[in-house]
C-alpha cells in the first residue's frame, strides 16, 4: 500500500503505549495496524458487544430472581423459626 499521507500528530502517554505495544516494525506500521484491525472488526465488535449486553441482561433478571428467591426464603424461615424451637422443644419434654 503507497504510503502517501504524512502526518504529526500528539499523542498521551497511554495512546502511545497502546500503539507500541502493537504488531508491527516500526511505530507508523503499529499505528496503522492498529486502526484498520480496529476498522475492519468494527462489526465483529459490535455484535461481540451486543451479545454480550444481552448475556449481561440475562444474567441480571436471573439475579433479580435469585435475590427474589432468597427474600422468601428468609421470610419463611423467620416465620418458620419460632414453630421449629417449640416443636423441638415439645420433643425434649419427659
Amino acid at each position: 500500500m503507497a504510503k502517501t499521507n504524512q502526518k504529526c500528530v500528539r499523542l498521551s502517554d497511554r495512546v502511545t503505549k497502546y500503539i507500541e505495544q502493537y504488531r508491527g516494525a516500526n511505530f507508523s506500521e503499529k499505528l496503522e495496524n492498529l486502526v484498520l484491525d480496529m476498522e475492519e472488526r468494527r462489526d465483529e465488535l459490535v455484535q461481540d458487544w451486543n451479545q454480550l449486553q444481552a448475556q449481561i441482561s440475562d444474567k441480571h433478571r436471573e439475579m433479580v430472581m435469585i435475590q427474589d428467591r432468597v427474600k422468601k426464603l428468609r421470610e419463611a424461615d423467620r416465620r418458620l423459626g419460632p414453630l421449629v424451637e417449640s416443636l423441638l422443644d415439645l420433643m425434649w419434654l419427659p
